[in-house]
């Protein structure tokens, strides 16, 4: 199962949706706020589209259940959230978080659940899970001992 939250915040001050360091915040600190794995760095972007009005930032963290994207459009005080995971999450607290960062009360939601007839099981095959974290740690313990070491200068 895939559980999907969508928010459209309204009403949102253009300067907090063209704060770089804020949005780049909300989205690196999203995944602790919803009980996630983060897995990745925030990657955000300063989109520039052939219509000047649709500008803004852009960006997405990648999560250990899937992700959390955020396109955010000063021009139009507004700025769209989504958490899609494979692990259960408060939709309530995914949306007081995003009330208090971009200072707005006005917030459409959706939900979705998806991936009905997905084969992956909500707790991982203890067996199998074991298997697979052998595999890991021998897979780092080669790289560790095929990385050059560096020698002393003197």
């Amino acid at each position: 199962m895939l559980v999907h939250l969508m928010l459209e915040v309204y009403n949102c001050d253009r300067e907090l949706l063209s704060n770089e360091s804020l949005v780049r915040r909300v989205l690196d600190e999203y995944p602790g706020r919803v009980g996630m794995e983060k897995v990745s760095p925030v990657h955000l972007y300063d989109i520039e589209t052939s219509n000047p009005l649709d500008a803004g930032l852009s960006g997405f963290v990648v999560i250990a259940q899937s992700h959390v994207s955020l396109h955010a459009w000063p021009e139009y005080g507004e700025v769209d959230i989504d958490i899609c995971s494979c692990k259960e999450f408060s939709q309530e607290d995914a949306i007081a978080f995003a009330k208090e960062m971009f200072q707005s009360d006005d917030i459409e939601t959706h939900f979705v659940i998806r991936a009905n007839r997905s084969l992956r099981p909500e707790e991982p095959d203890p067996m199998r899970y074991e298997v697979a974290m052998a595999e890991r740690r021998a897979k780092q313990a080669a790289v560790q001992h095929s990385a050059p070491v560096a020698a002393e200068v003197r």
